[in-house]
């Protein structure tokens, strides 16, 4: 059972495939979507149509998506994933401690925090139309 629905997300700083440095405190957005998720995870995979039309239809609000990759450290196959998906979105690479921290034990799980970022709502798994609604609702609430 995951314990943090509800307290203040552990900070973190992480790199994307460019090796920039990216932390949480870093993102300003009202609203953060984060998925934790896995390049080889077929689920993960799924969820990528609907995770662009979601940062498609939230341009120009106080909102932000970013995906971490929870499985592989390779960066070419990093980029590669990235490019051959069209990803337009943050894809930070994580670390023992961020994965330990959010407690991934599994892939994708969607963490949407508010402005504060509290952690508003925790999802696991991906099951394409149930999980857009939760995503979007759990959205459309915070903005």
């Amino acid at each position: 059972k995951n314990d943090l629905l509800g307290k203040i997300a552990p900070e973190w700083i992480l790199r994307d495939v460019n090796n920039n440095t990216i932390s949480l405190k870093d993102l300003k957005s009202k609203v953060l979507v984060i998925q934790f998720t896995g390049i080889g995870c077929g689920p993960c995979h799924a969820s990528i149509s609907f995770l662009k039309k979601l940062v498609n239809e939230n341009i120009g609000k106080d909102f932000e998506f970013i995906s971490i990759e929870t499985w592989s450290n390779n960066i070419k196959g990093i980029e590669r994933y990235c490019k051959t998906n069209g990803l337009t979105y943050k894809f930070l690479i994580s670390d023992k401690d961020v994965t330990k921290n959010y407690q991934i034990d599994a892939v994708p799980v969607f963490y949407v925090l508010d402005r504060d970022r509290i952690i508003r709502k925790i999802i696991r798994g991906y099951r394409e139309e149930n999980t857009d609604k939760e995503i979007r609702e759990a959205v459309r609430s915070l903005i």
